[in-house]
């Protein structure tokens, strides 16, 4: 059994840097026409993120939001301004 080789973003909004303009942002929305998947920081424990899709909520660690956040980018989904 072989194993799906995942890409790792290089790159997320809440990344802080010099080109980076949305690292303050309360929430990161994906966006691909209709379907939006939110990206909001745990509040409490930063290595966790809330990822909402549609009633869906769920809370996963940091790296797993890296994943779906390039997943989604791999799959045409824009990040809303």
């Amino acid at each position: 059994m072989s194993m799906k080789k995942v890409k790792y973003a290089e790159v997320a909004p809440w990344d802080g840097g010099p080109n980076q303009t949305h690292t303050n942002d309360p929430e990161w929305i994906m966006q691909k026409g209709i379907i939006e998947v939110s990206f909001s920081r745990n509040q409490l424990d930063h290595n966790y993120f809330h990822i909402r899709r549609g009633e869906k909520e769920e809370q996963v660690f940091t790296f797993q939001a890296r994943y779906l956040y390039q997943e989604l980018l791999d799959k045409g989904f824009i990040l809303k301004e």
